[in-house]
Formats: C-alpha cells, structure tokens, sequence
C-alpha cells in the first residue's frame, strides 16, 4: 500500500482530530506542520540512572496501537523526578502506517518489547524490571513472560485500559479509526484482528488463566471505554490482581480510551501501584 502527499495529510489530519495521543505520536518531523514543538522526555533511557533501594527496579512504559513512546510525554516525567529509571520504546511499526507503532503482529511486538527488556536488564545490571502498559501494551508483557523468554523478569506490571480479554468487532473497528485508517477493514492492521474477543491469539493468551505466576499486577479501567468493550474486559481474576474503575476513584471522570494515560489520577494509581509504602490518594482534587 503506497501512501501519497494528500495520504499522508489525510492521516495527520485524523489524527488531529482525535486526541493529544496522536499528535505527540507523530516523529519530530512529520509533527511539526501540525505542533509548534514536539515534547521532548528528558531522561528517558538514560543508562546512567542509578537503581537504588527504593527504586530497584527499572520502569519500562509500553505504549499502545498507533502511538509511540512519546505517549509517555506527561507521566515519564513525573517518575523520573521521583528517583525511577524509566525507560520506553516504540515497538510494532509497520508499512501501512510507518511513523507509528503498535500495528505489527502481537507476537512480533512482544518479541521486540522483550528484546528490549532484556537490553535494558543487561545494561542496569537489574534481574527484573517493572512495566506499564497501555491499552494493547498492556498485554505484551504477558505474552512475553508466558511465551518468549520473560519468565521471572517482570516483578510488577501494570495496566492502563489493557486489552486483557479483546474487545468486540464494533471496538476493533473504533481503534481502527483511532489508528488514522479510514477505511473501516480491521485486517488492514496486522495486530487488530488478534484483539478481538476469542480470536486465537486471545485463547492462547489466556489459555489456563489471565494472570502470570509471580507477577504483581494492577489494572484501571474507565466505564467510557469504547475501544475495549466491554470495559471489563481491562481486568484480570486471581491472586495479586488489583483492578480499579477510574470513575470509583473519582465519579466526575469522563475520561475514555485514548486521555487515559494522560489523567493525573490514573498517574497517582500507578504510583501507588509501583511504590504502596509511599501511595497518595488517587482522587477528584487531581483532575485539575
């Protein structure tokens, strides 16, 4: 599939149109038409962060369909100032939309997340590491502790509206137009089809149960979700699951899908998730 000039800005345009999300995906030199500046996440992948006692595990955020690691432009930030070695990727690229990832096959994607966590390990001289993951990042970890090489790498993960359980064939078509195609054939992606509930990636996926052996893990889910429907479909069941409804933490949430990993409540969970001896209330007084 070859992609024109009018293409391209058909696509830019999409994706304007739909969130912060998209226009920070953008790399630097397709986005400034559309941005005066694109965020820059100081710190990021810095390989000269010091692990310490209370950090001793680097953080490494997992971004999801069609975005890039610089969906991570307001979070990243606010672990690092905390003392966190954060590190992030841009997994999943492929030719039909080539400046943003999350759209190659799933088990290609979990390959390469967990080459780059075995990169990130090797060079911090660290055992595990823990990991976020939104959206369809969400459930890499899992394939990668569960099928590749990630047994006992991963000590806690955490999932913003994870995609744990598929979504429905109406959802898959939603993240299609999220993606910026606007033709409504899900096949056009490579990983979509694979999200859908009871695909066969998603049975292997949760083949004898949908949590991971010796894994912390915390998901939050907003009821607006419609990308990944039903938003139930964000949680896991069994031993050391947390799973959190956004709007239980603060009832004026409206947040869907795509502002999740913007929402400074969630934020706060995640915190609270990564480090419970200093957790703060995840509540109304953050959404401003």
């Amino acid at each position: 599939m070859k992609f024109t000039i009018f293409s391209l800005i058909s696509v830019a345009a999409a994706l304007l149109s739909l969130s912060a999300i998209q226009v920070y995906s953008l790399p630097t030199d397709l986005a400034r038409p559309i941005v005066a500046k694109e965020a820059a996440i100081r710190g990021l992948n810095d390989y000269n962060c010091k692990l310490t006692p209370a950090h001793p595990r680097p953080v490494i955020l997992v971004h999801g369909t069609a975005n890039t690691v610089h969906l991570w432009f307001k979070f990243a930030p606010k672990l690092i100032k905390r003392g966190y070695c954060v590190f992030g990727l841009t997994y999943g690229r492929h030719k039909i939309i080539p400046f943003l990832g999350g759209l190659a096959p799933i088990e290609d994607s979990a390959r390469e997340m967990g080459a780059f966590a075995n990169k990130v390990m090797h060079r911090m001289n660290a055992s595990q590491v823990d990991i976020v993951g939104y959206s369809q990042g969400g459930i890499l970890t899992r394939y990668w502790v569960k099928y590749l090489d990630g047994a006992g790498k991963v000590y806690r993960h955490i999932g913003i509206s994870p995609i744990h359980h598929g979504t429905t064939q109406a959802g898959a078509v939603a993240l299609v137009k999220a993606a910026g195609i606007l033709h409504p054939d899900i096949s056009l992606v490579p990983s979509i089809p694979s999200m859908i509930a009871n695909s066969t990636f998603m049975q292997k996926l949760n083949a004898g149960g949908d949590t991971t052996p010796g894994v912390i893990e915390s998901n939050i889910a907003t009821r607006y979700d419609k990308i990944v429907v039903p938003w139930q479909s964000c949680f896991q069941h069994g031993p050391n699951v947390t799973n959190a409804v956004l709007q239980k933490l603060c009832k004026f949430s409206l947040d869907d899908h795509p502002t999740m990993p913007f929402n400074n409540i969630v934020h706060q969970f995640i915190l609270n998730q990564l480090d419970p001896s200093t957790a703060e209330p995840a509540s109304c007084r953050l959404l401003f």
